[in-house]
């Protein structure tokens, strides 16, 4: 199978064209005939030919509106939308696979199409996941970082996350006793909700090393610039971060698949399961020999969760991933939706 095949077997299948989609070219088609003839070129036939379309049948996630003493499901739920128009971007960056970029530009367009609901203020965003032994994580983050978050792991053993919002992650303080950090130390931002976030792919990589989610580039002759997939590591890490603990406005998630087009050393591989059997496409990575994928709904493209392997010689820790099976939002900090 070559990236084409591949490209076929993830994109959704169109619908054919109807008489209605058809008119208007076939009108254009038969004056440029008649003008051709006539030895007359009309108006726009270049551009007209320098421009198809594509019509892409896509799936947009619906997200439920909040209610006012209770929480906002995000996660799963799914209803099929318009099929929306869409013009054929220019080439991958180099080192890009034709596969993944045009995967990760179609999520990107399927996740900008989504509805825009927002927690309150004074709310929680909570999160739930589950490994391979179905056994339950939990995860309550204040949505503006202002409060101290909660976490319930998989043991069952509640512990508080210290207050960070994103404006304190940025501000260099005195460090702990016994800890030593070049250029200041920064909390980290405990936010469940980052309307800040840039949506433009281009300034969204500055914003989250600002923040401390993200490493910088590599510096050209840095031992990270030297190391193959390292850039696609980091990225590939922080976007799972993002998905599964941060409720995520649509721009902000296609902003992200945007950034990862242009990143090399991402594959995709359909028929991927997850941590608890649930078959998705896998984004995949791989790093100083050790694979790691992000799941993501074949469909609606919505985030599923994340599977992970040892490196070679090295024992496995136990962890292998986790399946993301809620997100919703709440009042208090363990309080379930």
């Amino acid at each position: 199978m070559n990236d084409l095949d591949l490209v076929t077997d993830l994109t959704p299948q169109c619908p054919l064209p109807g008489p209605a989609d058809l008119a208007g070219p076939r009108s254009r088609l038969t004056a440029a005939i008649d003008a051709e003839r006539s030895g007359a070129r009309p108006w726009r036939w270049r551009s007209w030919r320098a421009r198809p379309v594509r019509r892409l049948a896509v799936t947009t996630a619906v997200i439920a509106a909040a209610a006012a003493a209770a929480a906002l499901i995000v996660v799963p739920g799914h209803s099929p939308s318009a099929p929306p128009t869409v013009r054929p971007a220019a080439g991958p960056p180099a080192g890009v696979r034709l596969a993944a970029a045009q995967f990760f530009r179609t999520a990107a367009t399927v996740s900008g199409r989504q509805p825009v609901t927002v927690p309150g203020p004074d709310q929680f965003v909570y999160t739930e996941t589950e490994g391979a032994n179905r056994i339950a994580s939990r995860q309550w983050l204040s949505a503006e970082g202002n409060k101290a978050g909660l976490v319930e792991n998989a043991g069952q053993r509640r512990f508080r996350s210290p207050p960070c919002t994103v404006a304190q992650a940025q501000v260099a303080r005195k460090p702990p006793p016994g800890l030593t950090v070049a250029g200041g130390y920064h909390c980290a931002e405990q936010a469940g909700y980052l309307p800040s976030m840039p949506t433009d792919p281009h300034k969204l990589l500055a914003y989250l090393v600002k923040i401390g989610i993200a490493d910088a580039p590599a510096r050209p002759g840095s031992p990270q610039a030297a190391s193959p997939g390292w850039f696609a590591n980091d990225l590939g890490k922080c976007v799972d971060y993002l998905m599964q603990t941060t409720y995520l406005l649509p721009l902000q998630r296609a902003a992200l698949f945007k950034l990862m087009a242009q990143t090399p050393g991402f594959t995709v591989v359909s028929g991927a399961p997850d941590a608890i059997g649930r078959v998705g496409v896998a984004v995949r990575w791989t790093f100083e020999g050790a694979p790691a994928e992000i799941i993501l709904n074949a469909v609606s493209y919505a985030y599923m969760g994340d599977r992970t392997w040892p490196e070679p010689g090295i024992k496995a820790s136990g962890y292998d991933g986790a399946a993301l099976v809620k997100m919703a939002f709440v009042n208090k900090a363990g309080q379930l939706p």
